[in-house]
């Protein structure tokens, strides 16, 4: 089986801000998992990292795939291209894993998905959309401000959380100015914060919750996991925000947390794994933050944890996500069963 393994080659222009760089470039972690494990599994691979569509249809063509291993998350630098990378896929036809065009889409505009979940009843911290520093402010302090349409935790530092008009402006502004979209303003939730890992179709089942440790974060740092601590292996936040897998967390909080995630993952219509992340408040109440349709798979990375921690071994991942895409190829009458019934083996 020849297996094409795609993912989005780094842009060579230097972002203005070149550290949101290093989360664009730590794809290649993920191809080389991927790689091991499809070279074990005896299938035959090739990488391409997407760059010049008229080059790398060549290469397709030239190839001929039996299946995408997709791990494009935009094109050119651009995130916003990532549901269209996802198209390619689907107007070659060419069986590919992971999430379809219209939830890459939605997952990543976050002002939409919040508004459908708003709309299914599903919680989610009240918001407000800046598209000029000068809107009326309508939310109460505290809040965080984020860029809309990115990913990968870009433009979350420990400036993102606000307690001032001050601050709020500033911060909105600063967005705005950096990446040229509208910016998401939401009501600070202080409390926990969890990831909880899925994975097949409809019905889809949850592999694990992990938990983000805020505990050894100074006292006058937001409890948030912000790009720093997520990219920045050096920075101290990195080391002081550990994410235990899994969760140590009691039976009714645990149900809680996985029957919104399915939720989520329905309503967005979800495919193949991704990841929900969640707060909760100190009352107990679980709020969505977002669905991430494209989570890192690095060997190291926090969803392999998951999968170790259900007693998943990786190649059996791999080679479960290559079965079901081509699975839907080969059985248009009913693929979600037969995507289904592949990942009740796990």
């Amino acid at each position: 089986m020849k297996v094409l393994i795609a993912f989005n080659q780094p842009a060579e222009e230097t972002p203005e801000n070149e550290l949101d760089r290093i989360s664009e470039t730590a794809v290649e972690n993920q191809v080389d998992a991927v790689m091991r494990s499809v070279r074990d599994l005896g299938y035959e691979p090739i990488c391409l990292g997407v760059k010049n569509l008229e080059i790398d249809l060549e290469m397709i063509e030239q190839f001929r795939p039996d299946v995408v291993f997709n791990l494009c998350e935009g094109y050119r630098g651009s995130a916003r291209h990532e549901m269209h990378v996802a198209s390619i896929w689907e107007l070659l036809g060419l069986p590919y894993t992971g999430n379809t065009p219209l939830t890459l889409g939605l997952a990543q505009d976050k002002v939409l998905s919040k508004q459908l979940f708003r709309a299914l009843s599903v919680p989610t911290p009240d918001f407000q959309v800046f598209t000029e520093v000068k809107q009326k402010f309508e939310l109460d302090f505290p809040v965080i401000a984020k860029p809309s349409r990115e990913d990968a935790s870009l433009g979350i530092t420990a400036t993102s959380v606000v307690n001032d008009e001050i601050g709020l402006r500033r911060a909105v502004a600063d967005l705005l100015k950096r990446y040229r979209q509208p910016v998401l303003v939401e009501s600070f939730i202080d409390g926990r914060e969890f990831n909880v890992s899925l994975l097949g179709n409809q019905p889809a089942r949850v592999v694990a919750v992990a938990e983000i440790q805020f505990t050894d974060l100074p006292a006058d740092q937001p409890r948030i996991t912000s790009y720093e601590a997520k990219w920045l292996p050096d920075h101290p936040t990195y080391r002081q925000t550990p994410s235990i897998c899994p969760a140590k967390i009691d039976a009714a909080l645990r149900s809680r947390l996985d029957e919104t995630a399915l939720q989520v993952y329905s309503a967005l219509h979800g495919r193949d794994y991704g990841r929900v992340d969640m707060r909760v408040d100190h009352s107990g109440k679980v709020f969505v933050l977002e669905y991430n349709p494209n989570p890192d798979i690095s060997a190291d990375a926090g969803f392999a944890r998951a999968l170790h921690a259900a007693g998943i071994k990786y190649s059996q991942f791999v080679s479960t996500i290559i079965e079901q895409a081509i699975a839907r190829k080969n059985n248009d009458s009913n693929p979600k069963n037969a995507a289904s019934r592949s990942f009740s083996n796990l």
